[in-house]
């Protein structure tokens, strides 16, 4: 069988370009490319070999529409197997029909389909009405920090103002009203902080978070993008780690949490929830975030992983994470699931 091609698709900032580039990373045996989709379509267009795709509706088109007409266009010359993220449902509104659709198309289209969580599958199942029997539930993976790093930081509580951090992009939804509502309660000032930037088309929404801190005796500021060793220092020297959404699939941000050592509180959904089930001592589930965070800002020892209790039984690392991806779209599994093309 011709190697398949890895094509790790979006802007080079992407979580999801970047999950696959690790992916493919540890992937030795496999080809490779990076880009954006119109940067990399051309090449994808003249190739036959089969390639294996990431696929998030808002990095393969101006629309969730268009998005799937991409990979309708590569599944007409060559086989496309795909690893979905983002999956839609009803919280994500007015773009939930048109997502739904293109979701469905994709899935369609796929010679093999993965998802990241098995509260995805069901999701894909519920709200997608796509045939899950033939998909594989693969786990995001993570890998621990360093141990001297892990142990240095530790050591080394951060000094000054306590601060309260959300990581990744910044977004309506991602969660970061939650938090600063959250601490109404607490009469310390708190520096409520993300730890990247805000996704375009959403500046607006850092001076309306801190004008909503301040009012509560607290502050909000965005980082900017954080290349990896300087987003793992600086998830590393926050007082307290939290990842609140009102809409999540399977967040990479939590696992990027972890991956720095740190054990964040989490709100209740079920991709948490089956985290949690699977790896218990990696996160801390809540569903009282203002009693949580007030606690955590006086025992910030209590949201960081003991090394002793990771386990990579119940949490594949990316080495582990690339080599089911290869057995997958490697397999005998080489038919369209239904052949709509």
């Amino acid at each position: 069988m011709t190697v398949p091609l890895l094509a790790c698709v979006g802007p080079a900032q992407h979580g999801v370009r970047m999950h696959a580039e690790a992916l493919a990373r540890h992937t030795p045996e496999a080809r490779s490319v990076s880009g954006t989709v119109d940067e990399l379509l051309p090449d994808l267009l003249r190739d036959d070999a089969p390639v294996h795709l990431h696929f998030t509706d808002r990095v393969f088109g101006d629309s969730a529409a268009a998005a799937a007409d991409t990979i309708a266009r590569l599944a007409r010359v060559r086989p496309v197997s795909v690893t979905l993220h983002d999956i839609p449902q009803p919280s994500d509104g007015h773009a939930f029909e048109a997502r739904r659709a293109a979701y469905a198309r994709v899935a369609d289209l796929a010679r093999t389909v993965i998802v990241s969580s098995a509260s995805e599958r069901r999701q894909l199942e519920r709200f997608v009405a796509a045939d899950v029997t033939a998909v594989f539930v693969d786990p995001l993976p993570i890998d621990p920090p360093e141990p001297w790093e892990w142990a240095a930081a530790r050591r080394h509580p951060a000094n000054g103002t306590p601060s309260v951090a959300m990581l990744g992009f910044l977004y309506p939804g991602k969660g970061h009203d939650r938090v600063v509502a959250a601490l109404e309660g607490v009469r310390t000032p708190v520096d409520v902080v993300a730890l990247g930037r805000p996704s375009d088309g959403h500046d607006d929404l850092v001076p309306a978070l801190d004008a909503a801190a301040r009012a509560l005796g607290h502050s909000f500021s965005a980082t900017g993008f954080l290349p990896d060793a300087a987003l793992t220092r600086a998830a590393q020297e926050v007082t307290v780690p939290v990842v609140a959404p009102s809409h999540v699939s399977a967040s990479g941000s939590v696992g990027r949490w972890i991956a720095s050592g740190r054990k964040p509180l989490v709100t209740p959904h079920p991709f948490f929830e089956e985290l949690a089930a699977r790896a218990p001592w990696a996160l801390t589930l809540t569903d009282d975030l203002p009693t949580a965070l007030a606690r955590a800002l006086e025992d910030p020892a209590a949201t960081w992983i003991d090394p002793a209790a990771w386990d990579v039984t119940q949490v594949p690392g990316t080495a582990a994470a690339a080599a089911m991806q290869w057995e997958r779209i490697t397999g005998d599994r080489l038919t369209p699931r239904r052949g709509a093309l």
